[in-house]
């Protein structure tokens, strides 16, 4: 599932190569993707004006006042792309603009979905109101005393959307690893001075991501089928030296999610 560095680079990829164009056409492979009455009409002539990421939505502003938000889910991905271009087999939704290029989006599970409402209306799209506040936005002395009153394991929390927006099983991974915590820590074990260092972890780790992700898309927007993850310290990478230690990186899965760390580094016991 795309998380927040990579749907900042794909935000800053689309507000530079996307910006003024006016919308020609639209297709739509899978219509009940667009939870909106009109499908996608509404944008049809009208200007981009930028995107912006809050958790893991998308939301794309149209001249007029119109926002378009996508919730991408699992699979949902974009592509940039010349009309001669071959589709991909899971092409769901293509946006041709005046001038011809395309912002195409596949999605292999279908699981994805597209709302137009007035640019005022953004949390009347299902799921937006109940989010916390974004990962990027809260600040330290909130997160702080946030985390306080969260006593489940710590992995949990992060990946909590209620608690906080836009982080997923990938860079909790990662994040927990920057500030040496146990996934399975609770936050009852926490004090104060954890907690800090897991709020400065989690920027360290989006500052030292966002670079490299956006170098993916810096010529072409084009999103794999898998998110880019190849980079990433210790998810998915069982096995492997930890970078810091050198001692394996463990694997645990639970209900089909995958959690990776490094027991020397990230010690279940304080």
């Amino acid at each position: 599932m795309p998380e927040i560095p990579d749907l900042e680079a794909i935000c800053g990829f689309m507000n530079q190569h996307l910006a003024g164009l006016a919308v020609a056409e639209t297709e739509l492979r899978f219509p009940w993707l667009v939870r909106s009455e009109d499908g996608l009409d509404r944008i049809a002539g009208h200007r981009f004006e930028s995107v912006h990421r809050y958790g893991k939505f998308l939301i794309f502003e149209w001249d007029g006042d119109i926002a378009m938000v996508v919730n991408p889910m699992l699979t949902g991905r974009f592509t940039w792309a010349d009309p001669s271009e071959r589709r991909r087999p899971a092409t769901a939704i293509t946006i041709v603009f005046a001038g011809g290029n395309e912002l195409r989006y596949s999605d292999q599970r279908k699981m994805g979905r597209w709302y137009v409402v007035p640019s005022g209306e953004v949390d009347s799209v299902p799921g937006f109101a109940d989010l916390g506040p974004d990962a990027l936005e809260i600040d330290e002395e909130t997160f702080v005393a946030q985390l306080r009153r969260r006593r489940g394991m710590i992995k949990n929390t992060l990946t909590n959307q209620k608690f906080m927006a836009g982080i997923g099983n990938a860079y909790s991974d990662e994040i927990l690893w920057e500030a040496k915590l146990h996934p399975h820590r609770t936050g009852s074990t926490l004090d104060d001075d954890d907690r800090r260092e897991l709020y400065r972890a989690m920027h360290a780790t989006f500052d030292w991501a966002r670079p490299l992700l956006e170098a993916q898309v810096s010529e072409r927007l084009y999103q794999r089928n898998e998110e880019w993850r190849d980079h990433l310290r210790v998810h998915r990478q069982e096995g492997e030296p930890c970078p810091r230690c050198g001692s394996a990186v463990k694997a645990q899965v639970r209900s089909g999610r995958e959690t990776n760390y490094c027991l020397t580094c990230q010690p279940l016991f304080a």
